[in-house]
C-alpha cells in the first residue's frame, strides 16, 4: 500500500475532530453537542481528558491514537478507540518530545500542543503529522467531521462509530 493510500486509510480510521489551531479553551459543557460531537468553535483544549481506566471507548480516543500514528509513535493497528496502557505509554513519549509533562494523560495542554499542528488546507483542516497528514472538516452545524470508509461523519466523544474500531 502506498504512503498516500495509507494516509487516507488512517483518516478513515479516525482522525481529528479536534478544532481550530491553538485553541486553549477549558473543558466545558459547550464543547460538545448533546449527541457527544466535538464543536469546532471550542477547539482541542476543550476536548475531554483521556486516561487509562477513566475514559470510555470513543471516536475521540481513535482521533488521539491517529495523531500518535501520524507522528510515528504507534502503528496504524493501534487505533482501537480504547485508551489502554500502550496508548498511554506512546502518549508519554509524545508529550516528552513536545516538552509537556509526560503523565500519559491527554488533557488541555496535550490537545493544545496537537492543535498547533492543525492548519487550513482548502475547505478542510489537516493535522500535519511528522509522517502523515490527517484531514478534518467542519460540518454546517459547526461540528468536526472525520473521514471514515469513504465519507465524512461526526466525531463522537461518547460512542464508537469509526469503522476501524468496531
Amino acid at each position: 500500500m502506498g504512503e498516500r493510500t495509507t494516509a487516507r486509510a488512517a483518516l478513515c480510521v479516525l482522525i481529528l475532530a479536534v478544532a481550530c489551531a491553538g485553541s486553549g479553551a477549558s473543558l466545558n459543557q459547550q464543547s460538545h453537542d448533546r449527541r457527544g460531537s466535538v464543536l469546532v468553535a471550542d477547539g482541542l483544549g476543550a476536548t475531554q481528558q483521556l486516561a487509562v481506566g477513566r475514559t470510555r471507548r470513543s471516536d475521540l480516543i481513535g482521533l488521539w491514537q491517529s495523531v500518535l500514528w501520524a507522528d510515528g509513535y504507534s502503528a496504524r493497528s493501534s487505533v482501537t478507540c480504547t485508551y489502554d496502557k500502550a496508548t498511554a505509554e506512546a502518549t508519554r513519549v509524545w508529550q516528552s518530545n513536545h516538552h509537556l509533562s509526560a503523565d500519559g494523560i491527554v488533557g488541555p495542554a496535550t490537545w493544545g500542543a496537537a492543535a498547533e499542528r492543525i492548519v487550513p488546507v482548502g475547505q478542510w483542516m489537516v493535522y500535519q503529522g511528522e509522517r502523515y497528514g490527517l484531514p478534518l472538516r467542519p460540518d454546517p452545524d459547526g461540528v468536526y467531521e472525520v473521514y471514515d470508509t469513504g465519507r465524512f461523519h461526526r466525531l463522537r466523544t461518547n460512542a464508537v462509530t469509526l469503522t476501524r474500531c468496531r
